[in-house]
């Protein structure tokens, strides 16, 4: 009996194996895959997945560096005090790994007729490469993300040479891309499948990068601007590129979510990180009436002893706190002003680029001669307008609003007129310093104009012992793990920039475009 029991076991199991297909090595390579790994490519999910990923969380230095934020402590604070190269290190992941393999992940699963998705992906690969180059100098391009093709140790390329390909791709997207053909269309955060406007952002973005060339390279910079001019750049707040969130479940503005978990949780009394904005842009808003000091401004103010703190938005009360007071908090620290509830609540949005910023290029252009379509005052008047309307774009919290109403636009530009009669330099000085103002939030553009233009003037922050004797840096540090997977290029690309590997002087030291004369220090 028990014979009998084991054969017919036996001859269950031959037939199972024999029902069982061939083992094949592709039917082994379909048991090794794992079980939850997603085998196809949806490019609507990646190209909103890069465009979330666009606006990254400014480095925290750029902001302070820029001195609309001030700060008290000494680490938190490296930005205004320049104390060390914590927080002044290029992050290669957030650049190489979450957009740009993105992006050649999304260009391959894309047809070949698909021309104006393509066209749109070398777009936002140009506007992702420009920011890290801008901050890095000489980085891989020409031979990056090409580890299947063996390039596994990719030479850094130079910031000239970077720079010319990416206006020369921008021209080639803009000019390829054809409304009457198919896009990008539910997941486009920025214009829900309108290919017109990604030409004018093509073409708004060709106009930053060559005017980033205007010390480097005067004529190489004329060219692509009057280019960049002809294409057709934003004009309208309808042009502006923007993420818009909702204050729900994964759909939370990153940045004021960053800023209110450092600084911010609750209304007064407990800002430890000491995040207050600084004199030098406070001052500039209340000198000039600025309609836009009550929007994002407030002074938490406590109700009677040991009341409730209630915002006040008034101009008369607001007040910038002096850069870099080293572990020292003021005694009246309570009555200086931060960001409105309105500047970091979870529901607003992030502007990436829009007719502000446009609109001072153009006036740029026009008082440097490199363009006659319109005047530096008519372009210069007009991004002043599109700097304040655009506030409207956020939503209305406790006591600010961000509606600024034509009469005060028309009152700030009466008191505070465009000066056509001055020099050259002072009118440089003029429209870059509206920029500073007009682009508060994008510290990686405002950071760059800034070392091409030296404007705004900002106050020298020094104290013993820093590192760069109280100067604002120049440019970021290459990321140290770059010395262990690319030693000789990473090594080649700091000697050929003037610098060498942990040195004090690379944060001074300059990248390319950065070359107008008499700086690289620009203080009151």
């Amino acid at each position: 009996m028990k014979t009998k029991f084991i054969k017919s076991i036996c001859l269950v199991a031959a037939t199972a194996i024999a029902l069982l297909p061939s083992c094949s090595k592709d039917k082994l390579a379909e048991l090794n895959a794992p079980q939850n790994a997603v085998g196809f490519i949806i490019p609507e999910n990646i190209f909103t997945n890069v465009l979330l990923n666009t606006p990254r969380n400014s480095y925290s230095v750029m902001a302070s560096g820029m001195q609309y934020f001030s700060t008290y402590k000494e680490v938190p604070g490296v930005g205004d005090k320049y104390f060390s190269f914590n927080g002044a290190s290029v992050d290669f992941v957030a650049f190489y790994t979450n957009n740009l393999n993105r992006l050649y992940v999304l260009n391959n699963a894309l047809a070949a007729t698909d021309v104006n998705k393509k066209s749109i992906v070398r777009i936002l690969r140009a506007y992702t490469y420009h920011q890290l180059t801008d901050i890095a100098g000489d980085v891989p391009y020409f031979d990056a993300l090409k580890g299947e093709q063996g390039t596994l140790s990719p030479k850094y390329d130079t910031q000239q040479a970077i720079y010319l390909d990416m206006l020369k791709e921008l021209k080639e997207s803009a000019e390829a891309l054809n409304p009457s053909n198919p896009s990008f269309t539910t997941g486009d955060l920025f214009y829900k499948g309108d290919v017109s406007k990604w030409k004018k952002f093509a073409y708004t973005l060709m106009l930053r990068l060559a005017m980033r060339l205007s010390e480097a390279s005067p004529a190489t910079a004329q060219t692509w601007v009057q280019t960049a001019i002809a294409g057709g750049v934003m004009t309208s707040d309808a042009d502006i590129a923007k993420i818009t969130y909702t204050n729900t479940t994964g759909n939370i503005n990153p940045k004021t979510q960053n800023l209110t978990n450092g600084d911010y949780a609750t209304p007064g009394g407990d800002n430890v990180e000491g995040g207050k904005y600084a004199a030098t842009f406070i001052d500039r808003l209340k000198s000039t009436n600025d309609p836009r000091l009550s929007v994002i401004s407030i002074v938490w103010q406590q109700n009677g002893a040991g009341g409730a703190y209630v915002a006040n938005n008034s101009p008369a009360v607001q007040r910038g706190m002096v850069s870099a007071s080293l572990n020292t908090r003021p005694a009246d620290f309570d009555t200086y002003s931060e960001p409105s509830q309105l500047v970091i609540n979870f529901a607003a949005p992030i502007l990436i680029m829009g007719p502000a910023e446009a609109n001072l290029l153009v006036a740029e252009a026009a008082a440097r001669g490199w363009t006659s379509t319109t005047t530096a005052a008519s372009a210069y008047n007009a991004a002043v307008r599109s700097g304040m309307t655009q506030w409207a774009l956020w939503p209305t919290v406790g006591v600010s609003s961000g509606v600024i109403t034509a009469a005060q636009i028309d009152a700030y530009l009466a008191a505070n007129p465009y000066v056509s009669t001055a020099s050259l330099e002072a009118q440089i000085e003029q429209i870059n310093t509206q920029k500073w103002l007009s682009m508060f939030g994008d510290d990686y553009e405002v950071y760059a104009n800034w070392r091409r233009t030296g404007y705004p003037r900002l106050k020298k922050v020094n104290y013993v012992g820093n590192v760069t004797g109280g100067f604002m840096f120049r440019r970021f540090a290459l990321p140290i793990s770059e010395r262990l997977v690319n030693q000789a290029n990473y090594l080649e690309a700091l000697s050929r920039q003037g610098f060498s590997e942990n040195t004090d002087d690379n944060l001074l030291t300059k990248v390319w475009w950065d070359k107008k004369a008499g700086l690289p220090f620009n203080f009151n």
